[in-house]
């Protein structure tokens, strides 16, 4: 027996060629995080001919939007990344990303126009940069949805990505500089420090929880060799599999770096720079779901069984539950964020891809908003992920 609607999957296949252009158009479009002037504007009025409402600039977020339908029905959450990389434009596949999001969306209008729940898209700027979903979910732009959902094209369906929480830290070591040769008894070096840090904290992975993860560089380490540096700076990132390890980690780092530099008589300052970057939940039920509708779509998926990298979508997880789900784009194997992937974005396989992301994200939209005791158990999971019961 089928789980998927039929008639909604000839819908989406028979409003696909109106929605690609709208992809096709931020392909050949690029901007980047920050500078989404255009597409959003170019999203906005392309929603605004099917009858949506478009607030720009949506709390307070420059070029983020919210396209919705008056309606006292409660609501579900798309979202769309629509910034591009610099140089090589949408080889982060945002462009089909945005669409697959935008054709769920019209498909479930029109083949379900008394669906229970209002499906609002939400533009998310600066996913590759300024992580713009941290400050729409600040400042209350998902409070009012029961979900949010997306796809990222990759080379394989995913049903929900396994992201770790991160942020930063950014380190200035400083000593006494003196000759190197003359009067080194005079100086303190902040590079002896640094690697004393460094070393430090190869040693303390072995007692590191799973995924826990601490990787840096030192972006100044002197001057010169005869002179005994008196500054160095190192970015590290720390990445847990969960926000409260995460706090554990930059803790414990920040207790070597004290006791590093107390030892070698230098100090230093540390800050965080960049918004940290949440984990996703894993919720089981969403995720079995999910991958029954790839089953039932004929497109083969597979769970990730270890959690890395990070997303802003994390973010959007800490208010609501978030789906960030991966929909193959190419027939084998091509490494995103390359010349090779942005060429996915054109022709016929990027409208297989938009129609398959479609097919998934507006079919999952049905069964939960068709589904009470389904929808229920979702926030559920996410409740007590979240502690929030």
């Amino acid at each position: 027996m089928s789980i998927t609607n039929t008639k909604l999957n000839q819908i989406v296949e028979q409003l696909e060629p109106e929605v690609f252009p709208l992809s096709e158009y931020l392909t050949t479009h690029p901007e980047i995080g920050g500078e989404e002037k255009e597409s959003s504007a170019y999203i906005a009025h392309f929603l605004e001919k099917y009858g949506y409402t478009v607030e720009m600039d949506y709390c307070g977020l420059s070029y983020a939007f919210r396209a919705y339908k008056p309606s006292d029905k409660p609501r579900i959450a798309l979202m769309c990344e629509y910034d591009a990389l610099p140089e090589i434009g949408h080889a982060c596949g945002h462009s089909l990303s945005c669409g697959i999001s935008v054709l769920s969306a019209l498909a479930i209008s029109k083949c379900f126009p008394e669906l229970p729940y209002e499906i609002d898209l939400i533009g998310t700027p600066g996913e590759e940069n300024i992580g713009g979903k941290v400050t729409l979910a600040e400042n209350g732009g998902f409070d009012r949805y029961q979900y949010a959902i997306m796809g990222h094209i990759f080379s394989s369906n995913v049903p929900q990505w396994r992201i770790l929480a991160c942020n930063d830290l950014y380190i200035t070591i400083t000593g006494k500089g003196t000759h190197a040769s003359a009067t080194p008894w005079e100086g303190h070096s902040a590079l002896n420090a640094a690697q004393l840090f460094m070393h430090g904290i190869d040693l303390m992975r072995v007692q590191y929880k799973p995924f826990m993860q601490m990787h840096g560089i030192i972006e100044e380490g002197g001057v010169t060799p005869n002179v005994i540096p008196d500054r160095v700076v190192l970015n590290y990132y720390p990445r847990a599999a969960s926000m409260e390890d995460l706090e554990t980690l930059v803790e414990n780092t920040l207790r070597l770096l004290k006791g590093v530099t107390y030892g070698t008589n230098t100090e230093y300052t540390a800050m965080q720079r960049f918004d940290t970057y949440a984990e996703l939940h894993y919720g089981k039920t969403a995720v079995h779901t999910l991958m029954d509708i790839f089953k039932d779509l004929g497109m083969e998926a597979e769970e990730v069984p270890y959690p890395s990298g990070a997303s802003d979508a994390g973010n959007v997880d800490l208010v609501i539950p978030a789906f960030h789900l991966g929909i193959k784009g190419s027939d084998s194997f091509v490494d995103i964020h390359t010349v090779e992937f942005e060429k996915l974005m054109y022709g016929e396989r990027a409208k297989q891809t938009l129609r398959d992301g479609a097919k998934v994200i507006a079919n999952f939209l049905y069964q939960t908003a068709t589904q009470p005791e389904l929808m229920e158990q979702i926030i559920l999971d996410w409740k007590k992920y979240r502690k929030k019961e």
